[in-house]
């Protein structure tokens, strides 16, 4: 399922965020976007899942507008988790995953329990959460929080998943853990995924092309090896940076310096 904004425009008390963005995203694959802050990266995620509708352009799910779908259709075929999401303090694991399957109900139409208890299953098991089902999503620690989250947007059993920043206030270990399940999401049920980081290397690794925002555009487009250089850190973030091959034959930036 194809995804795409074309001269996308958007302005926010005023001041212009994107400006004739056009962007296309490959199905089944994951694509990071990454930029320096304020460049509008989370803003293009929130109008690509049509959370903020107040934008001039188009977004096309599989050629069509999404203003044409609905919102409730809209939601069935994709998921975004925001940044920092809040649950209530007394909300289980089990309850904030069932929530995914909002999109799924209505006033006048029960969903079907079956289907419902399946996905929720399903998006518990695929995130390891089973053992804390019953757990207060609140006493998780960070790492298990946000893995519950994105059970819950996996529950939606969307065929596009959004994520604005999924490593944010992660220990290394955890952030890893989190991209690992991104990963095998996108390779065992070929979900397209696209995602918002700041970690340059977590580009490098888990993304399959790259969509680098600057100056209220798209500044570059591709896959990490042709496009993710020492040059363009130093053009879109000010910073010098080395590049080299780790044991596993990533390559790896590492800034050493800004730009003066």
């Amino acid at each position: 399922m194809a995804l795409e904004a074309k001269n996308l425009t958007i302005k926010i008390q005023g001041s212009t965020i994107l400006h004739d963005v056009d962007v296309t995203f490959t199905p089944k694959k994951r694509t990071a976007i990454i930029g320096p802050n304020g460049a509008g990266k989370s803003t293009l995620l929130k109008a690509l899942s049509f959370v903020n509708p107040k934008y001039d352009g188009e977004v096309l799910l599989d050629g069509e507008n999404i203003r044409a779908i609905g919102r409730k259709k809209i939601s069935q075929r994709i998921a975004i988790l925001p940044q920092s999401p809040q649950a209530p303090p007394d909300v289980t694991v089990g309850q904030l995953v069932d929530f995914g399957r909002f999109p799924y109900r209505s006033f006048i139409r029960a969903s079907d329990p079956k289907a419902d208890r399946e996905a929720v299953e399903w998006a518990i098991e695929r995130t390891h959460l089973v053992e804390y089902r019953d757990r207060h999503v609140m006493s998780l620690s960070g790492g298990e929080r946000q893995r519950a989250w994105i059970a819950m947007a996996l529950a939606q059993e969307p065929e596009i998943l959004l994520l604005d920043e999924p490593t944010t206030y992660l220990d290394i270990g955890h952030q890893l853990e989190v991209m690992n399940i991104v990963e095998e999401i996108n390779r065992d049920y070929e979900m397209t995924v696209i995602m918002v980081l700041h970690d340059i290397n977590h580009a490098l690794q888990y993304a399959d092309e790259l969509v680098v925002i600057k100056n209220h555009g798209v500044f570059a487009q591709g896959t990490p090896k042709d496009i993710l250089s020492v040059e363009l850190l130093a053009q879109v973030f000010g910073v010098r940076a080395d590049i080299f091959k780790n044991s596993q034959g990533v390559s790896v930036l590492s800034p050493v310096s800004l730009v003066r």
